[in-house]
């Protein structure tokens, strides 16, 4: 009992085992914090990395027949582009091709299998060191031995702080300080929820379809900011094949009609802070934190075009008055190259 005593039920030790515990990880978790809070300002050009094959008509046969990626396939996915596949897919098959999503943690992965002509693309997006420390964070696309250590460390994190605040009920005498300090760990935190000044995101959200088409390839998107008369007051985004020899990506932008017509064919490409590459199918969200700042007031329009090659062409605008006095939350539906377009703004305080 008196082993117990000293050890076992010493606040110290709990305290200072776990303060050691958890000392690198609360610096990665507090440094990674500032890079998510801040993620719309960090640079980083992604990596992308295309691979392109033909399944043989009997491996092709197979995985058909079967409606899944055999052991055969799996050892011809390896062999060509030295991945391995998961256990468990989720795949989206369809009466044109199968389309597989890889994400994980910093990147993603995604591949489609043509059914009736075996032709297999790739891609693969590395999207640098600071993404992927922002994804162990979250515990956003990452193996489950992560997980159990992120439950493991938020526990000794836990141990730690309640430590902490014993030692702290002990130690206090004398220190007039130190309950007001803790009670104010407590409200500070609680103000900036209860009272938030309107501060949450001005951002643009762009919702792409997955389509149902033999050959689908991911769509050029320009969004811009436009007054009445339809001329372009402030580029927004444009995505498009960055990474095609030669610039060669840059000749299709011309398919986006309207931007270009208004703004790509004076534009020198790439444009800092709104190029981008290509999005696959889902949601695409676009920072306009301090975007329209030197904008003159008026009414203005949001216009969001995407062009697709072998497919058609879509435009869609919302509405907005800058500066902004009354929260926005615009929202529009596409029929066929957008899904839809979504703007949300805060009044500056």
């Amino acid at each position: 009992m008196n082993w117990l005593s000293r050890h076992f039920f010493n606040w110290k030790n709990w305290h200072w085992v776990s303060s050691a515990v958890c000392l690198i990880g609360m610096l990665l978790f507090a440094l990674t914090g500032i890079t998510l809070n801040h993620a719309g300002s960090i640079e980083s050009k992604p990596v992308v990395t295309a691979t392109e094959a033909v399944v043989t008509e009997e491996l092709l046969a197979e995985v058909i027949r079967q409606q899944a990626f055999t052991p055969a396939f799996r050892q011809w996915y390896r062999a060509t582009t030295g991945n391995n596949l998961p256990g468990q897919i989720n795949a989206q098959w369809d009466d044109f091709e199968v389309y597989v999503a890889l994400p994980r943690a910093g990147g993603d992965r995604w591949f489609t299998l043509t059914l009736d002509s075996g032709e297999f693309y790739q891609e693969s997006i590395d999207r640098g060191a600071v993404a992927y420390l922002n994804d162990l964070h979250k515990g956003r696309n990452t193996p489950t031995a992560w997980r159990w250590f992120l439950d493991i460390f938020s526990g000794a994190c836990i141990v730690f702080s309640v430590t902490g605040l014993m030692l702290l009920k002990r130690y206090a005498k004398g220190r007039k300080k130190t309950w007001p300090l803790v009670i104010a760990g407590l409200v500070i935190p609680i103000a900036f929820i209860v009272f938030p000044s309107h501060a949450s995101a001005d951002e643009l959200e762009i919702t792409l379809p997955r389509l149902n088409v033999a050959e689908y390839h991911a769509p050029y998107v320009a969004a811009w900011l436009a007054d009445e008369r339809g001329q372009r007051v402030v580029d927004i985004a444009v995505w498009y094949d960055l990474d095609m020899a030669d610039n060669e990506g840059e000749k299709w932008l011309k398919d986006l009609r309207m931007w270009w017509r208004r703004s790509g064919r004076s534009a020198s490409m790439p444009i800092d802070g709104v190029s981008g590459a290509t999005r696959r199918p889902g949601k695409s969200v676009i920072d306009l934190t301090h975007r329209f700042n030197q904008v003159a007031a008026g009414n203005y329009f949001i216009w969001v075009e995407a062009a697709r090659e072998l497919g058609g062409r879509e435009t869609l605008k919302l509405p907005i008055t800058l500066p902004v006095a009354q929260p926005v939350k615009a929202h529009t539906e596409g029929k066929q190259e957008l899904s839809s377009i979504t703007l949300t703004m805060e009044p500056e305080q």
